[in-house]
């Protein structure tokens, strides 16, 4: 399979939409069909906005669609380096951030009761190294002094095998190589190229227009707005949200210069035995992320590994 689980699983069902060859005009045009451009758009139809979304190949079709899909504000060993870098307030900033956008997926989906697979699950960064236990512990206490209950635990569900010991020891005992984990209660999993159909769908009810197939070439700011050219088509818009991968206008920041190639890659498979419950990362590189998913009756595990300084 070349597309992802997720790509695969809707593509027969996926609506599809026209590209842009004329001109139009719009309230706010959003840059970026992924789910942050349709999240966009689905708010600001809901308080009755007019907006347009601009895609440059299909919706959800890129990161979106290519991630493991877990919804949790646990990204590896990271509250401990944010109290140190960025101090307090806007480490708890982040944190509730994320766990809001927790709750506002949730309610999302029950509200416009979107199918999309939608799990709430336990979430787990662990180790197997001994010098990373320490790292466990400041996180523990970095995250109790934000004011967020997590939880250091000694045994994780998931089996991870000790390659020198495979053959010695039952897998029981293997599970023992895991040396410590640090517990998220109540995150969550879904099927994003599921759950983004459901947003294009409220958004096109609300009267929103979406384009595929419809790269953006420049944006120009005029006298009453943006100027917005794609490769045949035109929008004048008041206001503009860039919701693409990177931001694909150069300044302020300068944020191509910013960028670097990483390579990550993420397998289903099925299993024979019972699956485990929860969503599973590693702490140290490289990563290896592992989670299960729904396929009708049964459940697919889905293994990541990635690079350095990659989390997923």
């Amino acid at each position: 399979m070349d597309q992802s689980y997720w790509i695969s699983s809707w593509i027969e069902n996926k609506k599809q939409y026209p590209k842009l060859q004329k001109e139009e005009s719009t309230e706010i045009a959003i840059i970026g069909g992924g789910l942050t451009g349709l999240t966009t758009a689905y708010y600001l139809t809901k308080e009755g906005r007019e907006v347009m979304v601009l895609e440059k190949d299909k919706i959800c079709n890129h990161t979106s669609g290519n991630t493991t899909a877990k919804i949790t504000s646990q990204h590896g060993l990271f509250y401990y380096y944010l109290l140190q870098s960025l101090g307090k307030e806007q480490a708890k900033q982040y944190l509730e951030a994320n766990q809001q956008a927790i709750e506002n997926i949730a309610n999302i989906i029950e509200e416009e009761k979107i199918e999309c697979d939608f799990e709430r699950q336990d979430a787990y960064v662990f180790t197997q190294k001994q010098e990373e236990i320490e790292k466990l512990k400041k996180e523990v206490e970095a995250l109790d002094y934000l004011g967020f209950e997590s939880e250091l635990v000694e045994q994780i569900e998931v089996p991870i095998k000790d390659k020198q010991k495979e053959e010695k020891e039952d897998q029981i005992n293997i599970q023992k190589k895991v040396l410590g984990a640090v517990k998220f209660k109540n995150q969550a999993q879904f099927n994003p190229c599921l759950y983004a159909q459901g947003l294009a769908n409220k958004i096109e009810e609300r009267k929103g227009k979406i384009y595929e197939n419809t790269k953006v070439i420049e944006v120009k700011k005029v006298e009453e707005g943006y100027e917005i050219i794609t490769e045949e088509g035109k929008i004048k818009a008041e206001k503009v949200v860039i919701a693409s991968h990177y931001p694909i206008v150069n300044a302020p920041g300068f944020y191509f210069m910013k960028m670097y190639q990483v390579t990550s890659y993420l397998i289903a498979v099925e299993t024979k035995e019972p699956l485990f419950k929860g969503m599973y990362i590693n702490s140290e590189d490289p990563t290896i992320s592992l989670r299960t998913a729904k396929q009708g009756e049964k459940r697919l595990l889905l293994i990541g590994r990635n690079g350095p300084q990659n989390r997923c």
